[in-house]
């Protein structure tokens, strides 16, 4: 259409985005996919092997948003295996578990806190102020290992404060109560941040604590509040279920 003069063609502009974001290239073996060189790899294939949630999960933490970045099947699946599985997996799974095991699946009210739980409660908070400014600005890979430092925390805390041998002695069982209600709370808060990366794991996650009849859906809940500790309720019915992030068969697509 032939248009003359600002005042036809100002109702265009004025609907014109006012910014606009793009991507970087996608690189492997350090040159772009290519059909013609078979170094073309297809989404579908990676999601089918590692799941969708993952597949959101390494795109955003592995590449700086904006910037080209390279990928390979033999690195996702060692994030997958490290940060997923070994990392966020198995604390949930650690922590429902004993939850069922010592306290018949019942969140116990947890003690007076110590520096070692003092610890945890700080990095809640302090990641989940640093991961909402990181969004704001598209830093997606910050704000994803601001809630990674959470879980790596709360396994060195679980791992130190070793609850297994906490659960021998009935001496020890308000001491056991708040090492508990420290793993469920610092998952519930990590769930929050993580749930529009991952929904399907977090969404798991959030039922497997009990948020979900506690709490309320997990998609109300607000990113800005989630470092606010406490807000699981003791006598909340933790359950044990499938694996977030089950082990795969360590294999690589045929080129």
């Amino acid at each position: 259409m032939l248009c003359i003069g600002r005042r036809c063609c100002w109702p265009l502009i004025n609907r014109c985005p006012k910014q606009v974001f793009a991507h970087g290239w996608l690189l492997v073996g350090g040159e772009k996919m290519s059909k013609s060189k078979l170094t073309g790899i297809a989404p579908e294939q990676i999601i089918d092997h590692f799941g969708a949630d993952a597949f959101r999960y390494y795109f955003m933490r592995a590449i700086n948003f904006g910037h080209d970045g390279s990928f390979s099947w033999e690195d996702m699946s060692a994030r997958y295996t490290s940060e997923l599985a070994n990392g966020l997996g198995n604390l949930a799974s650690r922590a429902t578990a004993m939850v069922g095991k010592y306290r018949d699946g019942v969140l116990p009210e947890a003690g007076p806190l110590t520096p070692a739980e003092d610890a945890v409660v700080e990095r809640l908070a302090a990641a989940c102020s640093a991961a909402d400014r990181a969004m704001d600005e598209l830093d997606f890979a910050t704000a994803i290992g601001e809630v990674r430092s959470v879980v790596e925390l709360v396994n060195q805390y679980v791992t130190e404060v070793e609850p297994w041998v906490l659960a021998k002695d009935e001496a020890n069982a308000q001491r056991l109560d708040t090492v508990l209600y420290t793993m469920c709370e610092a998952l519930r808060g990590v769930a929050v941040l993580y749930n529009p990366l991952m929904p399907k794991a977090m969404s798991s996650l959030w039922q497997q604590l009990g948020a979900h009849e506690a709490l309320g859906d997990i998609g109300a809940q607000r990113i800005g509040d989630a470092g606010r500790w406490g807000q699981l309720p003791a006598g909340a019915h933790v359950t044990k279920g499938d694996a977030l992030f089950p082990r795969l068969p360590d294999d690589t697509p045929e080129s």
